[in-house]
């Protein structure tokens, strides 16, 4: 949520309070409001409508959340690899972590290194999703399109049905008619360019491919900075331990002058 949405936001806890009869003091909005926040305002009332409907108790922030996890709560590394195209020719409605991760892997699979490129993947989707939860990062999935034209449908009509994206969202990247594949084209008679020979759909694999440099670009950033952290931590507890040693001697020293 933003700054606009408070009004909103507002209104949604009024009319719980209302129906609960039960008064939510300010100090119980701005409870609510922190708590919130990293979640779009659409996603936090639908979550209270739910609450609503199958409650018979005002909500907590907990039980909010935990209505709105189900939505953004992050796959598993395995089921995320699973959805992983094999070649441009794939379709895929992934996340911002699983794009990233497999602009890791991208050269091992390409190279046909697929145990590889599972373990790339498996070790920076992981440290992505947990880097994001800890920043409060709601899961957002887009969509990458193909080269083939008839593998597209499917693709986004699952993500509709597991509530990733909206109908209106998979509508706008289905195929035209006249444009739905060579199949297609060869049924209908009107033939179109094989996927290999369609420029368009190349300068999207170009955009695609550019979009997983600058993520492994970042995510170098980020692995060098964690390296930079661990140094700086070594060293600060390399002086404690000899603060600490010279301490001890010190000690020895005038036991043995008292001595």
């Amino acid at each position: 949520m933003i700054l606009s949405d408070k009004k909103k936001f507002l209104e949604i806890m009024t009319s719980c309070s209302s129906v609960y009869r039960q008064e939510a003091d300010k100090s119980t909005m701005r409870v609510f409001w922190q708590l919130l926040e990293a979640y779009p305002i659409e996603a936090v009332e639908k979550a209270f409508i739910n609450h609503l409907r199958s409650n018979k108790f005002f909500p907590t922030p907990s039980e909010i959340i935990a209505s709105l996890d189900v939505k953004y709560k992050h796959l598993g590394s395995d089921e995320a690899w699973a959805m992983m195209p094999r070649s441009e020719f794939e379709s895929v409605v992934w996340t911002e972590e699983m794009a990233a991760a497999y602009a890791v892997a991208f050269d091992l699979i390409n190279e046909g290194d697929r145990i590889a490129a599972r373990m790339a993947f498996k070790n920076a989707y992981e440290r992505l999703c947990n880097e994001a939860s800890l920043m409060q990062k709601p899961v957002v999935w887009t969509v990458c399109k193909g080269y083939d034209k008839s593998l597209i449908e499917p693709v986004l009509q699952k993500a509709v049905l597991q509530g990733r994206i909206t109908q209106e969202v998979a509508d706008k990247h289905l195929p035209a008619p006249q444009d739905a594949g060579v199949i297609a084209g060869l049924i209908s008679g009107k033939v179109t360019d094989m996927p290999h020979n369609n420029e368009n759909l190349r300068s999207r694999w170009k955009q695609l491919s550019q979009a997983m440099k600058d993520g492994q670009k970042r995510l170098a950033e980020s692995k060098q900075q964690e390296i930079l952290d661990r140094e700086i931590e070594r060293k600060n507890k390399e002086i404690q331990n000899k603060h600490m040693i010279e301490k001890a001697e010190q000690l020895l020293i005038d036991a043995e002058i008292e001595a």
